[in-house]
């Protein structure tokens, strides 16, 4: 196994343990055990649903990009997607093998990356948008003036990188060519790329983005219900982004560790007793586990030719001119 996974199961051993001398888990699992499965299978079909919503992003709004997908593609590369993020020892297995398949195709390597990248920073320009959407009513109810500034620093350091992002490609992109090379000239055209999405991305594309991180909340609703957790589903819609933003720092194996802690502050915050909000990110991440594990079971049993993608346009044209079909 490699060191870096290796490290990450260590950092998320670790945080867990951190939670776990801090809170009751005897209450936690408690809560687990008499979870309601009905609540449950919810939470797993409106997981399901997340996956549906961005393959339909990938197929309806990649075009500018050169990227021509059909959704029965697209959808099979996401459910696949969550086997390496949730049960692969890679957090950005998904995002490698749909590179893989657009650099078998012909596509150059770094176009491949690009386009990938483009499309989870568009997903993470959806999320700062639902977490700045929510702001004002999870500071209402947010009591404890830490934590209000704890949720205007993730939304503003979140919206700082991002816009760092945008405003730094122009800026590298004059820069001679002598300084404007690897990582710097990486940057500059993916910038390029994320701009380009922003302004042609259509209504339908943005639906399907801003819907994945409200279905994301909802499954953890369907979570709590299962529980028997009081919970106002307000706060909770206003709060959970900035908690899925905190999970989203890669330094753990999954989001193991990081998730749970994030929940425990966040949910925290809107009034959920510490086990109760452990018990359901633990849910959660199970949830994720499950659809994982059909996900490798479809890549085991799917034929090949499933996964190609063609590249239409001749190599030898410009890299913005590559157009890829699936």
């Amino acid at each position: 196994m490699p060191l870096k996974t290796l490290l990450k199961i260590a950092v998320a051993a670790l945080i867990l343990y951190i939670i776990a001398s801090r809170v009751d888990l005897t209450a936690a699992f408690e809560l687990m055990r008499g979870a309601d499965p009905l609540w449950l299978i919810a939470a797993l079909g409106t997981s399901l649903l997340i996956i549906v919503a961005d393959a339909a992003y990938w197929s309806q709004s990649m075009r500018p990009a050169g990227l021509t997908m059909r959704f029965r593609t697209a959808l099979l590369f996401g459910i696949i997607g969550w086997f390496f993020v949730n049960i692969a020892p890679s957090t950005v297995g998904a995002d490698v093998f749909r590179a893989a398949q657009m650099r078998a195709a012909g596509a150059t390597t770094a176009r491949s990356i690009r386009l990938v990248a483009a499309a989870r920073l568009m997903s993470f320009a959806a999320l700062i948008a639902v977490i700045g959407l929510g702001l004002p009513y999870a500071s209402s109810v947010v009591e404890a003036p830490r934590d209000r500034l704890a949720l205007a620093a993730v939304f503003g350091a979140a919206l700082a990188a991002f816009a760092g992002l945008l405003v730094s490609g122009p800026l590298v992109a004059r820069m001679s060519a002598r300084f404007r090379r690897g990582p710097a000239a990486f940057a500059a055209e993916l910038s390029a790329d994320v701009r380009m999405l922003l302004g042609k991305t259509t209504p339908g594309g943005w639906f399907y983005l801003l819907v994945q991180h409200f279905l994301r909340a909802g499954a953890v609703l369907c979570i709590g219900a299962a529980l028997g957790v009081a919970f106002d589903p307000l706060a909770l819609f206003a709060l959970l982004p900035a908690a899925f933003l905190a999970a989203m720092i890669p330094i753990s194996f999954g989001a193991w560790g990081v998730r749970e802690a994030s929940f425990v502050y966040f949910l925290g915050a809107a009034g959920i007793a510490a086990p109760a909000a452990l018990a359901m990110s633990i849910l959660f991440g199970l949830t994720r586990v499950v659809i994982g594990a059909a996900g490798g079971l479809i890549w085991a049993l799917t034929r090949a030719e499933h996964f190609r993608i063609a590249v239409d346009a001749d190599t030898a044209t410009a890299e913005d001119d590559v157009r890829t079909t699936a």
